[in-house]
């Protein structure tokens, strides 16, 4: 059994890949509902906006740019969704309630690149000799002032992103993440990173605690400050994510790029589905 699958072994790049990743992709694409949500101007536009740092920071570097993107793709997704979550609550009405397709959209998208770009990528290197805590700044101001300047012109209540409390926990986790990096051994970069992932996966479980207590009480006003703090401590660690993937900090194994993008989504699916759950069926079929 173990010398038939050499076949594949041999062919695995780049024929088996590059042929299951455009097989999985033309049979998505060919439903045409899922193409027109992928490429509306709410997801593609601040999508790509966030992928732009670590672009330029290739090309400043002569670098190849296609693992600095794809390890962008998950987290740029999550913001992205958090935005297209977000909005809708300014002007909170009954449809409000109820996730759009353009809040997992971005991530959708965020997932297919992140696959479809490995096909072209090359051999995986962790890159440490980048994770200076310099390029890690200045890819962390770059996106956020790259997001500031979308959300300016886009969104309904730009201040509402700027939430203190968030900043400030997101801060603490990182603090957290230092100070407990005495056995891993990270460089400045990757602490940063891991701070970044650990504040998504802690927004996921902030939100539901203080929401869920919330509902219980019958106290509608305190969901609507639980639900924007959460929200943007969300974007806030994945823009860290960004940065430092951006300024070239990476996992030293794609498994663990895999297991840590898949954690992303874990957290973002688990909260949108808690707080903001698409109609069921049988909802749909009572209509």
């Amino acid at each position: 059994m173990s010398s038939a699958t050499l076949v594949f072994q041999n062919a695995k790049w780049p024929v088996f890949k590059v042929f299951s990743v455009l097989l999985l992709g033309l049979l998505f694409l060919r439903d045409a509902l899922w193409w027109d949500i992928l490429l509306d101007e709410r997801v593609v536009q601040p999508f790509l906006l966030l992928l732009t740092p670590a672009a330029l920071v290739a090309v400043v570097r002569r670098q190849n740019p296609v693992w600095a993107l794809i390890a962008c793709c998950v987290p740029a997704g999550t913001v992205v969704g958090v935005f297209n979550l977000m909005e809708p609550l300014f002007n909170f009405d009954e449809s409000a309630a109820i996730a759009s397709p353009f809040v997992y959209a971005p991530l959708a998208l965020g997932l297919v690149l992140a696959y479809a770009l490995r096909v072209i990528a090359p051999p995986y290197e962790a890159g440490p000799e980048a994770t200076g805590i310099a390029g890690v700044i200045f890819c962390l101001f770059l996106t956020a002032g790259s997001f500031g300047a979308f959300l300016i012109f886009n969104s309904l209540s730009p201040d509402s992103y700027v939430n203190a409390p968030s900043f400030q926990i997101a801060v603490a986790v990182v603090l957290c993440s230092f100070a407990f990096n005495n056995t891993a051994q990270l460089t400045v970069g990757e602490v940063l990173a891991r701070g970044g992932l650990f504040t998504c996966l802690l927004a996921a479980v902030y939100a539901i605690t203080l929401y869920t207590a919330g509902a219980a009480s019958n106290d509608l006003r305190t969901s609507g400050p639980i639900l924007a703090a959460s929200f943007t401590l969300m974007a806030t660690g994945a823009l860290v994510v960004i940065s430092a993937s951006a300024s070239g900090v990476r996992p030293p194994r794609d498994r663990e790029l895999l297991t840590r993008d898949w954690h992303l989504t874990e957290a973002y699916v688990f909260i949108t589905l808690i707080v903001f759950p698409p109609q069921t069926l049988l909802e749909l079929m009572s209509i």
